[in-house]
């Protein structure tokens, strides 16, 4: 699969160039409960909303949801892989998670500063090199790029275009994609192991996450979403997609596509488009938007983080770590370490939403009340779908949706 980046600020005319896939028609599956289990009192098991009904309203070929309450988990799923084609989405089938990449990624990173091999604030050019010299960037700190208070713009889109601090890092939030690209070289400096090799090690394995990756690893090809266009058409295969020149580059060396580090991905990058600058956003493994999920998988991982008994200290931790406010976005968002922050009466929520061209995710968490939720949707309509199954499936309305 092709590098698939935040599409918030991606422009319409570069949109197509970040998709992979092909072509074809409309068509829904019947919903499908694929495992369900007794679900806590916040879940509104009498309303759930006719998921048939709204897919096709808004054209997009399906959704996959998890809720989860006190340890127990409810899971759904609706509609089809690909349109015109009968393979109905499941619990097992594999999503582009976009955004959401940046809470597991964050949590890597965060396991980092655990175990003082990085410092939140120290400057981060005193770990490597800023992309340009830029004497405001100077002061930025993982904490500020964690946060994205950083003040660096979301993507570059071609060599000309410079990656320079836009405001005081840390005196207000702007979304940043090249932040967090930037936090991956570092932990790729500090540790002398790959990201998606380090992601594996430190989340996937431990927690059963075997359909998971943030490489786009041949054997999670077979039960992958296509993404679809807000017409229900689906997207059309990149350009010069580097994922096969990566793998026969790893292939060559013994290795997987998992071992490949950043200049690996460059590399990659400028045998498919010789003429066209390696720059973060086009580069197939990365900590801001490339992973490549379940809904049974990312189950996994929300549970794990709002359990109340983690595996070790570190674990509670970091996950304490990561709902601390940094900076604030309005009166109802702030930003904590990797997470959006929103109050909802007595609870804090960790949220993210995910936005690539074809797929549109949604997620919160409670750690203080056990309770989390997932969707994934592989239409570019998803985001009015996956607002209507939160706000349906519970008892809450999330500030969050106003926010972008």
């Amino acid at each position: 699969m092709s590098p698939l980046h935040d599409a918030a600020a991606v422009p319409p005319s570069r949109r197509q160039a970040l998709v992979t896939m092909g072509a074809l028609g409309m068509g829904l599956a019947a919903p499908r409960l694929v495992s369900a289990s007794a679900v806590g009192d916040s879940v509104n098991t009498d309303a759930d909303p006719d998921f048939t009904r709204l897919l096709s309203l808004a054209r997009v070929p399906s959704l996959s949801l998890a809720v989860i309450e006190r340890g127990r988990t409810r899971t759904q799923s609706v509609g089809v892989r690909r349109s015109g084609e009968p393979e109905p989405t499941t619990a097992d089938t594999v999503y582009a998670a976009a955004s959401l990449t940046k809470i597991v990624a964050s949590y890597v990173i965060l396991g980092l500063v655990h175990e003082k091999r990085l410092d939140l604030d120290v400057p981060v050019h005193r770990y490597l090199p800023l992309p340009d010299e830029d004497e405001t960037s100077k002061a930025i700190t993982a904490r500020h790029l964690l946060s994205h208070s950083g003040g660096w713009r979301n993507w570059r889109f071609d060599a000309t275009q410079k990656i320079t601090a836009d405001f005081a890092p840390g005196s207000r939030w702007s979304y940043s994609g090249e932040g967090f690209f930037f936090l991956q070289r570092m932990a790729e400096q500090i540790t002398g192991t790959a990201f998606a090799t380090l992601v594996r090690t430190r989340v996937f394995e431990p927690l059963g996450m075997a359909q998971s990756s943030l490489a786009p690893l041949p054997t999670l090809r077979a039960q992958q979403a296509t993404g679809h266009d807000g017409r229900g058409q689906p997207l059309p295969a990149a350009d010069n997609d580097p994922a096969p020149v990566l793998q026969q580059l790893m292939a060559a060396r013994g290795k997987t596509m998992e071992d490949a580090r950043i200049e690996d991905l460059e590399a990659a990058q400028r045998t498919v488009a010789p003429t066209r600058a390696a720059l973060p956003v086009f580069l197939s493994i990365n900590a801001a938007a490339s992973l490549l999920t379940t809904v049974h998988d990312f189950t996994r991982f929300l549970q794990h983080l709002v359990a109340p008994s983690r595996p070790s200290p570190s674990s509670a931790a970091i996950v304490s770590s990561m709902m601390q406010p940094q900076i604030r976005g309005n009166d109802a968002i702030q930003w904590g370490l990797g997470v959006g922050l929103e109050d909802v009466g007595r609870s804090r929520y960790g949220w993210q939403w995910g936005d690539n061209p074809g797929f549109k995710n949604f997620c919160w968490f409670d750690p203080s009340g056990g309770r989390a939720m997932v969707v994934f949707t592989n239409g570019d309509r998803g985001a009015r779908v996956y607002e209507r199954a939160v706000r349906a499936l519970t008892t809450d309305d999330h500030p969050g949706f106003l926010w972008a």
